[in-house]
């Protein structure tokens, strides 16, 4: 269940303006309190829209886009039933027109119908662009977050190397300076046995 308070509100509200659209269109004929309704139920489905698309969870706002594209195909079933009455009876309910000028009104609005169906399909794909768009830059930013972590283990690696290269040298620093006192006993040896040989023979 989501924790959007705001859009469940817009989209009880919706269900409402709905429901009072469809009371108006068995009227005969509907009215303009139709056309009000309608207008305000659209209205409303940019609101929701708007409300969807400010949510930060990805799945969640996959999951509200998706309410809102079937919000919006309910009310345009409505808004071409509302425009083909009109069309066909006139928008302030006078006397009905003749049968050819009505199939032409008819072919009209097939036509239009058809063009609101090609936008809708393109709708679509631009929702399910956005939401792969969303997906790769979800997954992007985990990489991202990968990479930062690996290059924090480099660092970490690339220390203890450095570390170790100067315990090394520490030690050959060590070890010479221990040649250096073990060639410097040995010679002072060397001579004192010379000396020590060298009075004793004379």
């Amino acid at each position: 269940m989501t924790d959007n308070l705001s859009f469940e509100r817009y989209d009880d509200e919706f269900s409402s303006l709905m429901e009072q659209i469809r009371s108006s269109l068995s009227q005969q004929p509907p009215g303009t309190l139709t056309r009000n309704l309608l207008q305000q139920c659209e209205d409303l489905i940019q609101q929701m829209a708007v409300e969807a698309r400010s949510v930060s969870d990805t799945t969640e706002k996959r999951t509200l886009l998706q309410k809102v594209r079937t919000c919006k195909s309910e009310w345009q079933l409505l808004v071409q039933e509302s425009e083909k009455y009109d069309l066909l009876h006139g928008s302030n309910g006078g006397d009905s027109i003749d049968d050819q000028e009505r199939l032409r009104l008819q072919k009209n609005t097939d036509t239009l119908s058809n063009q609101n169906e090609t936008l809708e399909r393109a709708r679509r794909t631009m929702q399910e662009t956005e939401q792969v768009a969303l997906e790769i830059t979800e997954e992007l930013g985990n990489n991202r977050e990968k990479l930062m972590s690996a290059h924090g283990r480099v660092r970490e690696v690339g220390g203890l190397t450095g570390r170790a290269r100067r315990i090394l040298y520490g030690m050959n620093q060590r070890a010479m300076q221990q040649k250096l006192v073990m060639y410097g006993v040995a010679v002072g040896l060397v001579v004192g046995f010379t000396v020590l040989l060298w009075t004793m023979w004379r």
